[in-house]
């Protein structure tokens, strides 16, 4: 694909907020969306290449995307996606300083009576950090609002889910991109559960500023009715000619009037607790967001078929919701582990969505909507994002191994090692000179420093010495030391990625040569073994069945070695359910390659073939 630069509106609202850095976006670059995955269990969707909305419009795929969402917000503007989405939630990061772990619990060993409540069945997965400086932080948001902007209809919605950290900047920010003139309602999720309340009052809601594109959107009202409580209800006292329950009041002239008792009673401050440890829909992320807040603003800002996007989508609750009340749904997050745990769950909801369909009666449909289309979706690789390694899990081993302490509010370094300060380089690459210059360019914007920087890379380009060597020469502060893992002899051990390894067995069926075996007899992840022995120093971890580390099994019957087209999964739908680990599928007559893609509980994935 050739390079395109795409047009971005400039923003006019007022008041305009200013920071270090604050630059307009003028224009974004396309990047290529490569189609990796494939769910349509009816097998009824044409999936096309490339996602345009011309191709997807009258034979809709829903999509997931795993990228940096500037990257596939410009793509969707290049696809022919401006004004077309009636709804965008996002729940942004809250520049809160903290690090977002999932919690991982291997599957099925309670049940084994292996592992106790609180031993070694759990592990934390770091998704990703919400540490940012003011000015970053600013301009982050600034560039996603714009391009969001261009792709909500002029008919559309946006809520932007904050808290006290930011909310008060992204208003101002809000204000800028939409225009003051369109935001509509600042709305409290007010939730339950233990708080801090030491010299200060406890801080127990989250606020959704609700802006919309221009005067003329859809709403519906009834999003906002909420029950009555009893000592409201015996208020509605009286009961007319066609049994509905009204009051008496007195208007500021002394005359009597009636007010009807509605369905509900209105509010903008929903009591709505957190997803509980317990819940069928809790997915052990971190900062996962209850369903039923989402479904009031999909109900309020949509009708069936509307189109909704998440940028941020985490573990994909709005996607989830918009699937479950028949909307038409774009997801996306750079991170990969997210991007599973969105794949899974919209499979389980798809999955019973097609279940329920099939029972009810062909004129009568249980569900919201008809249009078998929608029961698929196609995962889309953005710019590349296809690590074999989370970037921020990388990062927090690191530190664990090295010994750094961590930096909570710097945007650049990442911690101290002694004096130092510590530049971790992303494992998915070797150190580039790339690298080198953007640590020189930051240093010219701190004059005053004076320490010297460790970097620590998995490996380097060879160009990358002779750089180093004539820097030091030149600066008798901010000398430059390099950890180098792959080859240090203090921390050469570390991260010596071992990937995981299965023995499966794939044969066709003696009885029937339309279907085929898959058995599998093997399973290791080094990975997990690793993690739980360095997690429990007190024993080495036994797991009685290699599945308690298998999440989910996806089967290809006719892998054309480019995308994955799933035709059965494997997807558990209880924490302690173990995946079944033996198959019968339907194959062509003739030969076929079958690929069986195996993630285990950390996401790592393991893609094996074989023709028969």
């Amino acid at each position: 694909m050739s390079e395109t630069k795409i047009k971005i509106t400039p923003a006019k609202g007022r008041p305009m907020l200013y920071w270090i850095g604050k630059k307009p976006l003028d224009y974004v670059k396309d990047f290529p969306a490569q189609l990796v995955e494939v769910f349509d269990p009816e097998n009824n969707a044409k999936i096309p290449d490339i996602p345009s909305y011309e191709n997807l419009k009258n034979n809709w795929h829903n999509l997931l995307s795993h990228g940096d969402n500037k990257d596939v917000l410009a793509t969707l503007l290049e696809f022919g996606f401006r004004g077309k989405l009636d709804l965008i939630y996002i729940d942004p990061p809250f520049k809160s300083g903290s690090d977002y772990v999932r919690k991982v619990e291997l599957r099925g060993l309670k049940n084994l009576g292996q592992i106790e409540e609180d031993k070694a069945s759990f592990l934390q997965q770091t998704m990703y950090f919400d540490i940012w400086n003011n000015d970053t932080y600013l301009q982050f948001m600034y560039e996603r609002l714009m391009l969001l902007k261009e792709l909500l209809a002029d008919t559309g919605s946006i809520y932007v889910h904050l808290d006290w950290h930011v909310g008060h900047y992204v208003k101002l920010l809000m204000d800028e991109v939409f225009g003051q003139d369109n935001f509509r309602n600042e709305i409290v999720w007010k939730y339950f559960g233990p708080t801090s309340t030491e010299k200060n009052f406890p801080r127990k809601h989250d606020y959704i500023l609700f802006y919309t594109k221009s005067n003329n959107y859809y709403f519906d009202e009834a999003a906002t009715l909420i029950e009555y409580d009893e000592k409201a209800v015996r208020r509605y006292d009286k009961v007319d000619e066609h049994e509905k329950r009204y009051k008496i009041y007195y208007d500021k002239n002394g005359k009597s009037r009636k007010a009807y008792m509605k369905e509900g009673k209105p509010t903008e401050v929903f009591e709505i607790p957190f997803v509980q440890g317990i819940a069928s829909e809790r997915l052990g992320f971190a900062t996962q967001k209850p369903e039923e807040l989402i479904k009031r603003f999909v109900v309020a800002s949509t009708t069936t078929n509307d189109l909704v996007l998440d940028c941020f989508c985490g573990s994909g609750t709005t996607l989830a919701v918009a699937q479950k009340l028949g909307r038409r749904w774009i997801g996306c997050d750079i991170n990969k582990g997210a991007i599973q745990i969105t794949s899974k769950r919209l499979q389980n909801v798809i999955l019973n969505e097609v279940k329920n369909l099939k029972k009810s009666d062909s004129s009568v449909a249980l569900l919201p909507q008809n249009d078998k289309s929608h029961y698929s979706f196609a995962i889309y690789k953005v710019n590349d994002y296809d690590l074999q390694l989370l970037k921020t899990e990388a990062i927090e081993l690191a530190v664990q191994h090295i010994g750094i302490q961590r930096i909570k509010t710097d945007a650049f370094f990442d911690g101290y090692l002694g004096k130092d300060l510590v530049k971790i380089i992303d494992f998915n690459h070797p150190l580039t000179l790339l690298d080198l210059q953007l640590l020189k360019d930051e240093l010219k914007k701190r004059p005053n420093e004076d320490r010297d920087i460790t970097i620590v890379c998995l490996g380097k380009e060879l160009a990358v010495d002779p750089e180093i060597e004539k820097w030091n020469k030149t600066h008798p502060v901010n000398k430059i030391k390099l950890i180098e893992l792959k080859t240090d002899k203090k921390y050469g051990n570390f991260l010596i990625h071992k990937p995981a390894e299965a023995k499966i067995e794939i044969l066709r069926s003696s009885q029937n040569d339309k279907k085929a075996i898959i058995e599998i007899k093997e399973f290791i992840s080094p990975t997990i073994i690793e993690r739980l022995n360095i997690d429990n120093k007190l024993f080495k971890v036994k797991i009685p069945d290699f599945r308690s580390m298998i999440d989910t099994i996806l089967i290809d019957n006719n892998y054309d070695g480019k995308t994955f087209h799933i035709v059965y999964s494997d997807v558990p739908e209880r924490k302690n359910d173990l995946v079944k680990g033996k198959y019968e599928i339907e194959v062509n007559s003739s030969k076929c390659k079958i690929a069986i893609k195996i993630i285990d509980m950390l996401g790592e994935e393991l893609l094996i073939m074989k023709e028969v």
